[in-house]
């Protein structure tokens, strides 16, 4: 069935049943409505490479675990933030953001990125920034700010 209709920008959290038809339909090629596609990731990291690992990798995940939290409590399942390295008079800091598609209900958010964070020894270990990038979330830290919330 094929739409007959612009319906511009459409964002829905849950759709009526008969715009839940039309799109299933058309987007046959997609994963179905709600699922969360975690078959295809890829991932690009800095090359650069951070002088502590271990005390990084612990801020990192403790920033995009605090970042995920925020998403999928509310409905952008969007969430960007900052944090402190420490390290004495260090001013460094590190940067993240967190994003689910809108398809997915908040607590599919949290198992799509439950299942991503996992993915972070295996790409961005001790590397200055990070991406994993998913079918249906991602996240992404670097050491510089790389969003503007305005």
């Amino acid at each position: 069935m094929a739409l007959d209709h612009d319906f511009g920008l459409l964002s829905l959290t849950d759709p009526p049943d008969e715009i839940r038809e039309l799109l299933d339909d058309d987007m046959s090629g997609f994963p179905s409505w709600r699922n969360i596609d975690n078959g295809n990731k890829f991932y690009m990291w800095n090359v650069r490479e951070v002088s502590n690992p271990e005390a990084f990798n612990r801020k990192t995940k403790e920033l995009l675990s605090e970042l995920a939290e925020k998403a999928y409590g509310v409905n952008s399942l969007y969430a960007t933030g900052e944090t402190e390295l420490g390290g004495g008079s260090s001013t460094e800091k590190l940067y993240g953001l967190v994003q689910c598609t809108r398809d997915l209900s908040g607590e599919d958010c949290k198992k799509c990125f439950d299942g991503s964070a996992g993915e972070l020894p295996n790409c961005c270990d001790s590397k200055e920034g990070g991406r994993v990038m998913g079918g249906s979330c991602n996240f992404r830290y670097e050491i510089y700010p790389f969003v503007n919330d305005a």
